[in-house]
Formats: structure tokens, C-alpha cells, sequence
């Protein structure tokens, strides 16, 4: 199955089933605040991402030989499975039974407790930690920028996207390394989640259908998992998550900054708000498309800059086991004109 064939059929599949998705009666109703819509929306373009994604990793999984992952215990996959799936039902959950903020973070740490279960069972306990913050701030942070058409879930799309290198390079171990049980799949969902993001934005950019928590907690839960597959104690494993923090900068800094001044200011953090740099942006009269343009392009930049720092040690002759400046310092160069740019945004009047 080529990438291109991927992507095209998976984004088809993604626009044919949120058209359908539309029909659900699940709407987003405006309500003067951060809701400024004209009229209710429909917010189940989770489902329809989420079902072009399933489809893709089945039409994979059946028309692909058996792999690495016929090495799996049954107990294993469902387990992987149970993982990628949960964010998007509890987002779902959210969509219809309009759960409590305590309760919906409640169940997105128990989530993410049993993703770094592995990690702390095997003595890997400061990863195990640092997994369950990050997989908890990232999918939160994915759900808090899903305030602008096209903005959270075509930022995420280009973050699955630039994670490919790292998969690529952790695969290419020459038989130095254990096999990969669930590699493939994950970089089939990689560029299938792209492709569902593309139908998914036909409809969206103009409007007309919203992803809902179901779509921003599940896009961004699964870019969590597939950002620390690969991590480890070892130099590969810090590479693959100095990559991943570096694609999430855009959305990042803008969340923990916000945040964070909220927070002196004393303003409830679980409480809906307008205070995000792109809320901003829209109510000084940007257009949706524009803001989304501006996060995909600060994506776009920092996935080539952390692509490039990833691979600067062959064009170095660095040797493999050493530590990975090249990406910390494109990590901290972005991170902070990212800040600059909010706190300049933040004074403007």
C-alpha cells in the first residue's frame, strides 16, 4: 500500500463518512462566548475521522502479510487497541453526556495511567512518570486549541506526519534491534490520521461540521501514544521525544502559556475561556482559515527543524550514542520565539 494511495483513500473515506456524520443529531450550539457560530453546528467529525482510520488499518492489516505483529500475544494487540481507541470514546462521551471537566480529566489520567503501565512495570519509572504528563497535557492541549476551523486537527494532522522520520530510523536497525511488533501499523496510522484529517477539513474549514471532543481528545491521544512508542533509555528514545515535543511547540506553548497566566491571574483553569492566542487572534477580526494557516506553518517550520536536527548527526559524523544537542537547541530556539510571539500578541492592545 503506497503513502500516496493512503492518504487519498483514507481521506476520501474521511469525507464520505463525516457527510454522513453530519445527520447525527449531536450540535454545537452558539452561546455568545466562546461558541460565536451563527447557528448549531454538527460536532461528530470525531466519528467520521475515527471510522476512515479504523478502515484504514483493517484494508492494511488484510491485504499486507502477517509481520511482526503476528508475533504478538492476542492479549498484546487488544491492549495496543484498547489504547488508540480510548481517548476518541471518551471524547464521545464528552460530545453526548456533556461530562464534567473534573470527570473527563479523571478518565483521561486513568487513560493515560495504563499507557505508562508498561514503562513502570519494566523499572523505567522517570519515563513511566514523564509519559503519563505528557499524554494528559498533550491531549488536553489538542482539545483546548479545537476553538478555530481547521486549526487543532490540521496542526495535529501535520504533527502525525513529521513523526515519520523518527519510525523510519528506529526501523532501520539492520537487525540490531528486537522486532518491532506494532511498528507498521503505527505509521500506517500515522499517514492514515493525515488523510482522515484532509476529508475531515473539507467540511470543517467552511464551517459546517466540528470534530467535537471526540475527534480533538482522539487526534490528540493517538499523536501522544505514537510520540513516545519509541521511547526509551536510550539516546533513540530521547531523539523520538525531543522530536515529538518540538512538533507539539505550536500548540504547547500556547496552552502552558495561557495557562499559566490564568493562573496569576487567578482566573479557575477548568473554566471555558476565550484567553488562547488564536481566540485572540479571531476576535481582533482574523479569519479561521488565516489563524489556521498561521499554526500549520509554525508546524510545518518546526517539523522541518526537528527533522533536521534529527538527522544533523550523520551529516556530522556524530557518533550514535551521543547525546542529541542539535535537537535541544532547535527545541529551545523554537520554544522560546514561540513564547515571544505569544507575550508579544498578549501586549498588544
Amino acid at each position: 500500500m503506497s503513502v500516496s494511495y493512503l492518504v487519498a483513500g483514507t481521506a476520501l473515506i474521511s469525507f464520505v463518512l463525516c457527510a454522513l456524520a453530519r445527520r447525527v443529531p449531536l450540535l454545537d450550539a452558539p452561546d455568545g462566548g466562546r461558541k460565536q457560530q451563527k447557528a448549531p453546528v454538527p460536532r461528530t467529525g470525531g466519528l467520521g475521522m475515527l471510522g476512515a482510520l479504523l478502515i484504514a488499518l483493517v484494508a492494511f492489516a488484510a491485504t499486507s502479510g502477517p509481520g511482526a505483529i503476528a508475533e504478538a500475544q492476542p492479549i498484546q494487540i487488544l491492549f495496543m487497541a484498547f489504547l488508540a481507541v480510548s481517548p476518541w470514546l471518551i471524547g464521545l462521551a464528552d460530545d453526548w453526556l456533556d461530562l464534567s471537566a473534573r470527570f473527563k480529566l479523571c478518565l483521561i489520567c486513568l487513560w493515560a495511567a495504563l499507557a505508562a503501565a508498561p514503562f513502570l512495570a519494566s523499572g523505567q519509572t522517570l519515563i513511566g512518570v514523564a509519559v503519563f504528563g505528557w499524554l494528559i497535557v498533550i491531549t488536553n492541549a489538542a482539545n483546548f486549541m479545537d476553538g478555530a476551523n481547521g486549526l487543532a486537527l490540521g496542526t495535529l494532522g501535520i504533527m502525525h506526519v513529521g513523526l515519520f522520520p523518527a519510525y523510519a530510523i528506529m526501523m532501520l536497525c539492520f537487525g540490531t534491534c528486537a522486532p518491532d511488533l506494532f511498528g507498521e501499523y503505527a505509521i500506517v496510522a500515522q499517514f492514515a490520521m493525515f488523510g482522515a484529517v484532509l476529508g475531515f477539513l473539507a467540511w470543517n474549514v467552511r464551517g459546517v461540521l466540528y470534530a467535537g471532543d471526540c475527534g480533538s481528545l482522539g487526534a490528540g491521544g493517538l499523536f501522544g501514544l505514537l510520540a513516545v512508542y519509541h521511547v526509551s533509555a536510550s539516546m533513540d528514545g530521547l531523539r523520538v521525544a525531543l522530536l515529538g515535543l518540538t512538533l507539539s511547540l505550536p500548540i504547547l506553548v500556547d496552552v502552558l502559556l495561557t495557562l499559566a497566566w490564568r493562573s496569576l491571574k487567578g482566573r479557575n483553569l477548568m473554566q471555558a475561556h476565550t484567553d488562547h492566542a488564536y481566540q485572540r487572534l479571531v476576535a481582533r477580526g482574523w479569519r479561521h482559515i488565516a489563524v489556521a494557516a498561521l499554526w500549520w506553518g509554525m508546524t510545518l517550520l518546526c517539523a522541518v527543524a526537528g527533522v533536521l536536527a534529527l538527522f544533523s548527526p550523520v551529516a556530522t559524523g556524530d557518533p550514535a550514542d551521543a547525546f542529541p544537542v542539535q535537537q535541544l537547541v532547535a527545541l529551545i530556539a523554537l520554544g522560546a520565539a514561540g513564547s515571544g510571539l505569544w507575550l508579544w500578541e498578549r501586549r498588544r492592545a
